[in-house]
Parts: structure tokens; C-alpha cells; sequence
């Protein structure tokens, strides 16, 4: 058995506790499955603090917001899936889409948007697949 030094005894038997939200970097790539809870938006801002996706029933003319993305210099991204009865849809100005161009949508349907920033949120580039029958 090999002998430890003092400054690694310190080591031993430490209590971590964590009260927010703790980002941890291990530099190990992801091989496995990747998966996460599935998060109702309740009004119409996306917490990303909450999670990568989102769900949302759209029935009447809506403004979404998004908030509490990671600091500036970390990407995140998340999946909001809407069932659009009715209504428009209107992003914030800090999503950038392909050709700046919002997609249309058709009601009635699903649509999964994507969106992915890594300043902080201050510009989001936003990607969708539209018009999915139930």
C-alpha cells in the first residue's frame, strides 16, 4: 500500500455539495446515446437553464423569448417541437435564419425548430423541419 503525503490526505474523504446550476468539462468526448428529459414550455419563454428540449402548443398568436443561455464562449443548442393550431409565430431578433427568412408554417401541424448560439444568445441561428402530420 502505498504511503500518501500530507497534501494528499486532504484529498480524502471531502464532501462536495452543489446548490446551482455546475458546469463540468471532462475534455472526454461523448461515444455513448444522448438523450434528455423533455421540458412544456409554460408561457412562451424557452429556459435553457431547463434543458435541450422543448414543447409547446401554439393556438393563438404567440412571441417567444429565450433565456438564460450558457456564458458567452460555451455552444448550446436546443429542439423546440410546437403543435401549431392556430396563430402566428414570432421569433426574437436574435435569430438569424437560412436566407434571413423565417419559415412558413402551416397550422394544424408539428414543426421542430432548432437553435444554436455561442455568445450568450446574443445571436441564435435557427433551422426547422415544418409541417409534420400527427
Amino acid at each position: 500500500r502505498a504511503t500518501l503525503g500530507l497534501a494528499d490526505t486532504a484529498k480524502l474523504n471531502t464532501a462536495q455539495s452543489f446548490t446551482a446550476l455546475q458546469t463540468f468539462d471532462s475534455g472526454i468526448a461523448n461515444d455513448g446515446p444522448y438523450t434528455e428529459d423533455v421540458t412544456a414550455v409554460a408561457a412562451l419563454d424557452v429556459d435553457c437553464s431547463l434543458g435541450n428540449y422543448f414543447t409547446k402548443t401554439i393556438a393563438a398568436n404567440s412571441t417567444f423569448t429565450f433565456s438564460n443561455a450558457p456564458a458567452s464562449g460555451r455552444a448550446y443548442a436546443f429542439t423546440l417541437e410546437i403543435t401549431h393550431t392556430s396563430g402566428t409565430i414570432t421569433w426574437p431578433a436574435s435569430v438569424k435564419w437560412p436566407s434571413d427568412a423565417a419559415p412558413t408554417l402551416t397550422t394544424g401541424k408539428t414543426h421542430l425548430f432548432m437553435f444554436v448560439t455561442k455568445d450568450a444568445g446574443t445571436r441564435w441561428r435557427g433551422a426547422a423541419l415544418v409541417d409534420y402530420v400527427d
